[in-house]
């Protein structure tokens, strides 16, 4: 049914219930001072106009109340609804117990207010449309903010060691050969290819990242990464160890995925610890797989460690006075693997991470 055809159907009712009310009325204006007159035979000489004057206003009342109840209300309710959606209270439950009067006990529009039923449900339809858009929008503000967090958080690991280097090469103290100088060069331009990488996979992938699984040997990968994370300058005091019982584990990861991993917490060990730390990484094969960080740090207060994987979530880096690396990233890219990280840790007793990796199947 169009919107022209809605509108004259809600005008032919309002006229067929105007005559009716009025006709109603009339007849039982007359039969009241018929009976009237029959009962006291004085108001027989009452003037004519004076019944008159008492019909129409009887008609009027009756007429004003009657269209007051089954048009004026669920106009004003209309209106009230709009006025509500305006503001954005998209609610729809607040209004059907608002206008409860619209509806009888079963939930059904009263029949009187029919010609309006249309107009409440799209009412009702949009309230709801309006209120999942508006949990949509939430939702994606908080994915938008987690990307940026994961950028800000995986970026920084990258121009550490660029900064680091180029320290080292400007600085007046220390005299580096040229193969030295070849070789700093040539990790910068490794690790500004690697920030060109996660640039690229930040703009194809906002959100969820993709997991591009191969086989590869597990332990010659971390020690890779450990070897990396080593060579930092601002990890040059720092001592680290690498501990396993087996001498090759072929496993199905994304080695791109789980290298950020391993990079944020081992540069995390690096930042949020003073100088001379003992960086200890552990992998086992039992039940899962597990891969240990410790450190013998300044540990983490509780108020610090209870929301730790919180994007929001920052601790204070004790070596350079500024931000860490959030520990949010590295849980979602944990998870990506089917598997999930926890930490302990304590005030001055060192923290210690665990990831929990299922076995190849």
């Amino acid at each position: 049914m169009t919107l022209i055809q809605r509108t004259m159907l809600l005008v032919l009712f309002f006229l067929i219930a105007s005559a009716v009310v009025i006709s109603i009325s009339f007849v039982l204006i007359v039969v009241v001072v018929i009976l009237s007159m029959e009962i006291v035979p004085a108001l027989r000489h009452v003037n004519i106009k004076v019944y008159q004057a008492l019909v129409l206003l009887f008609v009027i009342g009756c007429y004003s109340y009657t269209i007051g109840t089954i048009v004026g209300k669920p106009l004003l309710a209309v209106i009230g609804w709009l006025k509500g959606l305006s503001e954005e209270k998209y609610n729809r439950h607040h209004y059907t117990e608002q206008f409860a009067f619209l509806w009888n006990k079963h939930n059904k529009i009263k029949w009187y207010y029919r010609p309006f039923k249309d107009i409440l449900f799209r009412l009702q339809e949009l309230s709801t449309s309006l209120e999942r858009n508006r949990r949509e929008i939430v939702r994606e503000n908080k994915n938008r903010e987690q990307w940026l967090s994961g950028i800000s958080h995986d970026l920084k690991t990258p121009f550490s060691y660029i900064k680091g280097y180029l320290d080292l090469m400007t600085s007046q103290d220390i005299s580096l050969t040229e193969d030295e100088r070849n070789q700093a060069m040539h990790l910068i331009k490794q690790k500004t290819d690697e920030i060109e990488g996660l640039v690229h996979t930040f703009q194809i992938q906002q959100t969820q990242p993709v997991v591009l699984k191969t086989r590869s040997d597990l332990v010659s990968f971390l020690r890779e990464v450990i070897l990396d994370a080593a060579n930092n300058p601002k990890a040059a005091r720092d001592h680290f160890t690498f501990e396993t019982s087996i001498d090759a584990y072929e496993y199905y990861f994304d080695p791109r995925l789980l290298k950020r991993v391993m990079q944020n917490l081992l540069i995390n060990a690096v930042l949020h610890n003073p100088p001379d730390t003992k960086i200890m990484v552990r992998l086992e094969a039992k039940d899962h797989l597990y891969i240990t960080v410790a450190d013998n740090g300044v540990g983490m207060p509780a108020h610090i460690l209870q929301n730790v994987f919180d994007y929001r979530v920052r601790g204070e880096t004790k070596a350079t006075g500024g931000e860490g690396i959030g520990l949010a990233v590295v849980k979602a890219l944990v998870e990506e693997h089917q598997g999930q990280i926890d930490v302990q840790s304590s005030p001055n007793q060192g923290t210690l991470m665990t990831i929990t990796l299922p076995l190849n199947e």
